[in-house]
This record gives C-alpha cells, sequence and structure tokens, in this order.
C-alpha cells in the first residue's frame, strides 16, 4: 500500500507543499507563505475490491490547507476495501476540504476510517458525501467512521454501518445519500436543525436518495467564510497584504 501524502509548512516567500501520489494523485493549485490550495484525483481505478487507499494530511503550525476534489470516488465489488485519512493540524492551522461523493456500488463492502488531531486553535471545516450505490442500484456495505480529537481530548467519534440491501430504521431507513459539513476548532454560525458539540464545532446532515438538491451548499459557504474570517482576525498584517493582490 503507497500512501497518498500531503503536508504544508510556512516558508517565505513560499510555504513548502510536499506531495506523494498513492491511489490518489495530489496537484498544487497555488501557494503563497501559509497557505496552499491542492486538488486531488485518483491515480487509477479507486476502489477495486481488495483496495487499501491511505492518505495522510498534515497541514503545519499557523498553515492552511484548502484541498479540492476533482471527480469523487467509486467503490466497486468484490472483497473488502478500505479507505483510511489520517489528518494532524497543527498549532493555529485550517484545513478546508469540500469532497465530492463516495459511492458505495451494489457488491462492494468498504471500511472508511477518518481520524483527525487539532493542536491548539486548528480548526477544520469538511464536507463529505457517503452514496449507497449509483442510479438504480441500492448500494453495498459501508462501514464508516470518523473521529476527531484536540488537546482536551475526543470532540467526535462517530460510526455508521449501512447495508443498501438491508436498510435500517434509524440508521438511513429508505435513504442512500447522506450529506455532511462537519467544522471543529470554533463555534460556526448554526441553524436549529444543526448538532453542536460540547467542544467548539457543529455538524449539518441532510439525508436523501439522490445527490442533487442537498441544503448544505450554503452552509458550506457560511462556514468556511467564519473560518477564513477567523484566519485574517488572527493574522491582520497578512490580511493587508491579501487585500492589496
Amino acid at each position: 500500500m503507497i500512501t497518498t501524502r500531503i503536508a504544508v509548512i510556512a516558508g517565505e516567500p513560499r510555504a513548502h507543499v510536499e506531495l506523494a501520489v498513492g491511489a490518489l494523485a495530489p496537484r498544487l493549485i497555488s501557494r503563497d507563505a501559509l497557505r496552499a490550495h491542492v486538488a486531488v484525483t485518483a491515480a487509477g481505478m479507486v476502489l477495486l475490491g481488495g483496495d487499501h487507499v491511505h492518505i495522510e494530511i498534515d497541514v503545519g503550525p499557523g498553515c492552511t490547507l484548502e484541498i479540492e476534489d476533482v471527480g469523487g470516488t467509486v467503490a466497486y465489488r468484490g472483497t473488502r476495501s478500505s479507505w483510511n485519512l489520517d489528518v494532524r493540524i497543527g498549532t493555529g492551522g485550517t484545513l478546508l476540504w469540500h469532497g465530492l461523493p463516495f459511492v458505495v456500488t451494489d457488491g462492494a463492502d468498504v471500511e472508511r476510517r477518518s481520524s483527525l488531531t487539532l493542536e491548539s486553535d486548528a480548526r477544520a471545516v469538511i464536507r463529505e458525501t457517503l452514496v449507497l450505490g449509483r442510479h438504480r442500484e441500492r448500494g453495498g456495505r459501508l462501514i464508516s467512521t470518523l473521529a476527531v480529537c484536540d488537546s482536551g481530548g475526543p470532540v467526535l467519534l462517530e460510526r455508521l454501518d449501512a447495508d443498501g440491501t438491508a436498510p435500517e430504521p434509524g440508521v438511513l431507513g429508505g435513504n442512500r445519500v447522506i450529506d455532511a459539513v462537519t467544522a471543529v476548532g470554533f463555534r460556526p454560525p448554526t441553524r436549529p436543525t444543526d448538532l453542536e458539540f460540547d467542544q467548539p464545532g457543529a455538524m449539518a446532515r441532510y439525508l436523501s436518495d439522490h445527490t442533487h438538491g442537498s441544503p448544505l451548499d450554503p452552509v458550506w459557504d457560511a462556514w468556511i467564510a467564519h473560518a477564513h474570517e477567523r484566519i485574517r482576525t488572527r493574522d491582520p498584517e497578512r490580511s493587508r497584504v491579501d487585500a492589496t493582490r
């Protein structure tokens, strides 16, 4: 298994960005002294049965990393495959990742694990859309876990176990799409239906039987704008520089 790695460390005049191709191929779009914008796409057919994908994300202190997903991911029929994401965000760092749909086709068996570790004053906004089946499919089995920890301990621990051939009330029911925006490390503006965590953070979630028509686009926009505002407040000198570009 070859690990896909994306790391950013502050530097002058531009941040140092480390990109390693694994099952995913990261490509640098832009950067400045403290920020990097990276696109990721599949380096080949992903996920085939038996594939094991490992992704490492390392955001250095005070840095902002924006990841743009290109093409989404489709898990195909076969033996169990896995998708493991390990993220570390250094002190004062920010991760913004808008993921495209992760589709689990008929006959697929996928375990998806995401782990985020945040140091002091770090934050993240992540959007993920999980889909059971393509058009006219019911979808295979998906086990998805999300664990977020900061210096004080666990912030969010969540596990979803769903099977398109055996829908369960209280899990997804008759829905096959779960769209979610998660913010951690700060208090975003929330709606009455959103879940606020005990520690700074919140989650907005939408269940449906199709991928279009989700009401979470404005939530994503508002939450990343709030994260950007905190970055500008923390570093007013860089804000003045950015404003002159």
